[in-house]
């Protein structure tokens, strides 16, 4: 007699050959079996369902880490930098020997806000190029960076921007034509621009000793006056008085774009919308060296005087 193989299915399947042999003949109601469950998981879906939103948290939270670690490269820069500023005032030592017949330095912090045009805060910077500014404090850089932070103009101009990102809809999925995405881009565009101003004028200056108010040249071409403006976002002074590069303005600005991506949905905590956020920073920051290069001499012919 020949041998028939075993197929490993499910009993209840027929065409396994293991389930009941089927009655030949009219099968009456009474003698009709009652229907057989499946072999399939009926749990399948349900756990499904609950991998799926675990996945999408534990993704989220991982997009969090990632756009966070974003910063961590400027991090690395921002060491290897306070190394350079160390160098950078051991190099300057002996200037600051040679300059001790010069008059004497003055006060560590502007006396004035000579407010540009009225309106615009104009707490870091030093007018008179032959004078002879002492180092900020650490306190000094910290008073700076607050005042800028929070001053009048700022909810002003943060308000401004807020209103910017309410007309194009941006980040879209805060929506738009409401108070309430109104709020979420208002709050987010203070603390855009007081934590880079925190960054770039109080923490990285006060890490690498360099100094963050803008040192007009005062005289010259427009050119000459120009390129200077621009080149002071790229080169800075150190406390002890000598030139460096500017790290407390371009790292400062790109550790305040990192620090944005706590607060921003995530289809802005994208590189591409990290460098652009640190873009407006540093460009921002070239317009109004250029307004404080130029300032006293357009509150000069306006006044006549």
């Amino acid at each position: 007699m020949p041998r028939v193989g075993l197929r490993a299915s499910c009993p209840h399947n027929p065409a396994s050959g293991l389930g009941p042999p089927i009655a030949k003949g009219p099968i009456s109601s009474s003698s009709a079996q009652p229907q057989r469950p499946s072999c399939g998981n009926t749990t399948e879906p349900a756990i499904s369902a609950s991998h799926r939103v675990m996945g999408s948290s534990t993704s989220d939270l991982r997009e969090r880490y990632r756009s966070l670690a974003l910063s961590m490269p400027m991090l690395l820069v921002l060491v290897c930098g306070a190394n350079f500023a160390e160098a950078q005032q051991f190099a300057t030592a002996g200037f600051q020997q040679s300059a001790s017949n010069e008059p004497p330095a003055t006060d560590s912090v502007q006396p004035k806000n000579d407010r540009i045009f009225g309106v615009l805060p104009n707490y870091r910077t030093v007018e008179d190029p032959k004078i002879r500014m002492a180092p900020l404090s650490a306190k000094g850089k910290f008073k700076i960076a607050i005042e800028d932070s929070f001053d009048p103009y700022a909810y002003v101009i943060a308000g401004a921007f807020a209103g910017l990102g309410q007309t194009k809809g941006d980040p879209k999925s805060w929506g738009e034509e409401s108070w309430v995405p109104y709020i979420k881009r208002y709050g987010a565009s203070f603390a855009d621009q007081t934590s880079e101003n925190i960054m770039t004028e109080a923490v990285v200056p006060w890490l690498l000793k360099e100094d963050p108010r803008y040192f007009r040249l005062g005289t010259g071409g427009f050119f000459k006056r120009t390129g200077y403006a621009v080149s002071r976002i790229w080169v800075t002074r150190t406390d002890a008085g000598g030139r460096t590069f500017n790290f407390s303005e371009i790292m400062g600005a790109g550790a305040s774009a990192g620090i944005s991506n706590i607060y921003y949905p995530r289809e802005d905590r994208t590189m591409s919308a990290n460098l652009s956020r640190w873009g407006v920073m540093v460009g921002e920051d070239t317009f109004f060296n250029l307004l404080k290069e130029y300032w006293p001499d357009i509150h000069h012919k306006l006044l006549k005087r």
